[in-house]
C-alpha cells in the first residue's frame, strides 16, 4: 500500500458521519482494494486521520 493510497483510504473512511458505521466503510473500502481487512483486527471507531493512515502503513505496506 502506498502512502496516497493509505491517506486517500483514511479520508475517506472518516468522512463517514456515524463513527460506529467507520470500521465497517474501512473494511470495505480495504476489500475493493485487494486488502484483507481480517489480516488484522480493525481499529474499533478511527477518528484521527494520521493515526489511521499510519495503522495502514503500518498493516498493509510492504516490508523491507
Amino acid at each position: 500500500m502506498s502512502k496516497t493510497l493509505a491517506a486517500e483510504i483514511a479520508t475517506r473512511t472518516l468522512e463517514v458521519i456515524n463513527p460506529a458505521n467507520r470500521t465497517v466503510a474501512l473494511a470495505a473500502t480495504l476489500r475493493r482494494h485487494g486488502f484483507d481487512p481480517n489480516a488484522a483486527g480493525l481499529p474499533a471507531a478511527p477518528a484521527d486521520r494520521t493515526a489511521l493512515t499510519a495503522w495502514l502503513l503500518a498493516t498493509y505496506a510492504p516490508r523491507d
